[in-house]
């Protein structure tokens, strides 16, 4: 999530940045009565040629003149209208230098401050370019919040949040009542950044309810998840369920919902919001297996079986059968439960399901059958000795005692087994072989 808005706040950062303005002499002139004579008749000279937008031939009458290098034809004004120049020629390399050169000469010349900026940001030294904003803004008569907020996200724009997060901190301090809401945009995603997020949360607050259309959406999803991150359950799961009366038609929500019902083990709750998600969205396997659970765990078994059944037209899987199986056992249903694990022994060899049948069978007073698909179980089989004891009952209950002891005999060299089987063999020496 974090490197979305990340991703929004740069191309928003851009085109911003398209739209400062590059001042050339005649403005700057103006307030400059120490300009040597030469220096402002090459001026005058190069700001014509601009105006009819030839660039190329006021770069040759300045650099002509730059390079005579005699008293009266340095200044600080040649090398920035100059690298206005250049700017103007996308050639923002070539102006960087000659903007520092009019730096170095007038070190508080905040509109080469701010070209000098954006010829960073060009170049893509976000870093730079927020340094050479906050000079700008240090620099400038007029403080303007705009300048503190482009050096902000320039920061941000280059991982630089400590720093970013302080120029907020000024921009906040400073120009409260200007900051746009667009700029608290960026204002939370350095929060973030910073590991800080619950000074982040009035502002997503905020957002989540003054901006439209897809943003809002974004906003509202950012807030819902920061409540679940803080632990805010109750703030979470208000949220949710006001953002489904809201906007019941949004899939999303009841999905978060029935998460957060989940989350506080609240099942009856989450089978209601995943079943208004599943009206509006078709399910996954995940969400239909997730639902069938719900079912079950729930004491709706029935419910249980469509969704399971439905799973196992697509792929037949040997877990969901074992949940199938046992939903229609819940449904004193064992016909349809014995039916459904030899519909998956057709298609898998498993021993959990070869001791799932021989249970059903057990439960069906089917004690011989119940014996071979015990007896068919690998020698793999983990639950083997489990195997050997459910074929001692299955042998005791079909009379044939002598089976069951020798079936009680191999449980017992099993540990799980072994006090149980042992307990039965006793039992058994009472009785006479047959």
């Amino acid at each position: 999530m974090i490197s979305t808005f990340k991703k929004n706040i740069s191309l928003f950062f851009i085109s911003l940045m398209f739209c400062l303005w590059v001042p050339l002499y005649g403005n700057a002139a103006q307030k400059n009565d120490d300009i040597p004579l030469p220096a402002r008749m090459v001026l005058y000279k190069a700001n014509g040629f601009l105006e009819k937008k030839q660039i190329n031939k006021a770069i040759e009458v300045l650099e002509s003149f730059r390079a005579k290098g005699k008293k009266g034809y340095r200044h600080h004004l040649i090398s920035f209208t100059l690298g206005n120049c250049y700017l103007m020629r996308n050639t923002p390399s070539k102006a960087i230098s000659l903007y520092q050169s009019a730096l170095k000469e007038k070190p508080d010349f905040s509109t080469a401050w701010m070209n000098l900026a954006k010829c960073y940001h060009d170049l893509n030294q976000p870093g730079e370019a927020g340094r050479a904003f906050l000079k700008g803004y240090d620099t400038a008569e007029e403080k303007k919040a705009e300048t503190l907020y482009y050096s902000a996200v320039s920061f941000l724009v280059a991982e630089k949040n400590k720093k970013a997060l302080e120029v907020f901190g000024r921009l906040l301090s400073l120009h409260k009542d200007q900051i746009r809401i667009e700029w608290k945009e960026s204002l939370v995603q350095t929060y973030l950044a910073c590991d800080q997020p619950r000074k982040a949360l009035s502002y997503i607050e905020e957002l989540a309810k003054k901006t439209t259309g897809k943003k809002k959406k974004q906003w509202q999803e950012v807030l819902l998840y920061q409540y679940i991150s803080l632990n805010m359950k109750t703030k979470a799961r208000d949220y949710a369920e006001w953002l489904t009366k809201q906007y019941p038609l949004e899939p999303k929500w009841w999905k978060a919902l029935a998460n957060l019902h989940l989350s506080e083990n609240r099942y009856e709750k989450a089978v209601v919001a995943l079943s208004a998600y599943g009206f509006l969205k078709p399910l996954s396997k995940q969400e239909k297996q997730l639902m069938a659970d719900l079912y079950l765990s729930i004491g709706i078994p029935i419910k249980a079986t469509d969704f399971y059944e439905d799973i196992l037209l697509k792929r037949m899987d040997p877990e969901i059968v074992k949940r199938l199986v046992h939903s229609y056992l819940n449904l004193h249903n064992p016909q349809k439960a014995l039916e459904s694990v030899e519909k998956g022994l057709k298609h898998v060899s498993d021993d959990k399901l070869l001791m799932l049948k021989g249970q059903v069978l057990y439960e069906m007073e089917r004690y011989r059958e119940a014996m071979a698909a015990f007896e068919k179980t690998s020698g793999k089989n983990p639950e083997k000795g489990q195997a050997w004891l459910m074929i001692g009952y299955a042998a005791w209950h079909a009379d044939d005692i002598n089976k069951a002891r020798r079936a009680f005999q191999n449980a017992a060299k099993y540990r799980k087994q072994r006090k149980t089987a042992q307990k039965v063999l006793r039992r058994l020496e009472k009785l006479p072989s047959r």
